[in-house]
């Protein structure tokens, strides 16, 4: 489905008026084109769901942009995952992964107002969203990436459910959301409540793009980020498994890997963090290689270069 939302990125009388002129025009039209299914027009001043003016853009959204009485200045634009792009007069924006695009828009009027144009009345409109997906791995019935909305919250247990809930192995209480800050790089664990009480759905995770809900075997342990097999390995009642010999399992790291932070998180919390390359390299002597248990989830973050 595709979505059409506006933004008038002033708030003058003359603004005002293009907003509306634009809105009559729509409805007249029929609709917006590419299909889309619902509409809203976001006016000088309004508030709540009807203006999302606080939308923050994401990579692969496309946007276009017009500029009041210059039709030269019309344009498409894709959001790469770079979050740079150019824009014809102004040239290049940095950084507008997650800005809103009320933000952009205010941008985009005041360089124009200063070096082009005396008034500047552009309107920004999203007319296709990027995908937004989040993972559900592990001990469910059907494993599966699950589609976001750009409006409406999609929490873990919600999540699990549209992968068929969990199955009868299924490691309830070590179930986890694992979350990776885009630019920090800083891995969170976070656990999913372990039942369906109303109590325990208010401390349910809403979950954002890129969010892998793992839910573990009781008889497993799982070896994610940046390894060559990730996923998970049988834990052996007969056998102690320990993590280097679990990232050995799951074909060891590859070369993005950040061998020197790799964590252990057990009953969704960070247990440790182990400096594997000094392990492995014998420069930590008396550091120790835990031993896994079952449940218990690895997590090879990736190098920042």
């Amino acid at each position: 489905m595709t979505h059409l939302r506006s933004l008038s990125a002033r708030t003058q009388p003359m603004a005002y008026a293009i907003g509306c002129l634009l809105g009559c025009l729509l409805l007249l039209a029929g609709g917006p084109a590419r299909g889309a299914e619902t509409q809203s027009v976001a006016l000088p001043g309004a508030t709540g769901e009807a203006a999302h003016t606080d939308y923050k853009l994401y990579p692969g959204d496309l946007l276009t942009m017009s500029v009041f009485d210059h039709p030269d200045l019309s344009i498409e634009l894709r959001i790469p995952v770079s979050g740079a792009i150019t824009v014809p007069l102004i040239g290049r924006i940095d950084k507008l992964v997650g800005r809103s695009i009320a933000d952009f828009g205010s941008e985009i009027t005041r360089r124009l107002e200063a070096d082009y144009l005396q008034q500047a009345v552009v309107t920004l409109t999203v007319t296709e969203f990027g995908p937004r997906l989040a993972y559900v791995l592990g001990s469910v019935r059907t494993p599966t990436s699950v589609k976001l909305s750009a409006y409406a919250d999609v929490s873990a247990l919600q999540a699990i459910s549209e992968a068929g809930g969990f199955a009868p192995d299924g490691n309830r209480a070590a179930s986890i959301v694992l979350r990776e800050d885009p630019i920090s790089g800083v891995l969170s664990a976070l656990p999913v409540p372990a039942s369906d009480r109303p109590e325990d759905i208010r401390r349910d995770v809403v979950l954002v793009p890129r969010d892998i809900v793992l839910v573990p075997r009781l008889d497993r342990a799982y070896v994610m980020g940046r390894v060559l097999k990730p996923g998970a390995i049988d834990m052996p009642s007969e056998e102690r498994i320990s993590l280097t010999k679990a990232i050995s399992l799951a074909g060891g790291f590859d070369k993005y890997a950040k061998q020197s932070e790799v964590q252990l998180i057990r009953d969704g919390r960070r247990l440790v963090e182990v400096d594997v390359q000094r392990l492995l390299n014998g420069d930590s002597p008396g550091v120790e290689d835990p031993v896994l248990k079952p449940g218990d989830t690895v997590y090879i973050p990736e190098a920042r270069f």
